[in-house]
């Protein structure tokens, strides 16, 4: 996955959503989504999904520039999560297919995956994930 062009796309507004690309965001090296939140075994043992379908976005390595520009989107340093608009990929069928939705993207944090690696010119950032959850459809 990693190099080619998505159509991976975040915004403040629906209206607002521009390809990760146009943002000067590299694409990710990998994505995920789940169309629930929790799974739950029933009493037939039959596993069943309850809430609202959750994604992610992960670069093996991210610059702080491009760290910046994704952390540009909480309005202070003390916000955890953030409300936006992402198209991601969806799990549908067994063709790729993007779709919009006003999610919660949660801020990257240090040790949650992210390590901080300082080098000359600029410090970069390993295994940066992004967590969305709360997607709805936009």
């Amino acid at each position: 996955m990693s190099g080619e062009c998505t159509d991976l796309r975040i915004g403040a507004t629906a209206l607002g959503l521009l390809p990760l690309r146009y943002r000067e965001i590299p694409e990710p090296d990998q994505w995920s989504f789940t169309p629930y939140s929790v799974v739950r075994i029933c009493g037939t043992g039959r596993a069943k999904g309850y809430g609202f379908p959750t994604a992610s976005w992960t670069w093996e390595t991210l610059d702080q520039y491009a760290l910046s520009k994704l952390l540009a989107f909480f309005a202070c340093d003390t916000d955890a999560g953030v409300e936006l608009y992402i198209s991601t990929y969806t799990d549908t069928d067994r063709k790729r297919q993007v779709a919009d939705y006003s999610a919660m993207m949660q801020r990257p944090v240090d040790g949650d995956g992210k390590s901080m690696y300082p080098r000359v010119g600029g410090n970069i950032f390993q295994n940066v994930t992004v967590q969305f959850t709360h997607l709805e459809s936009a």
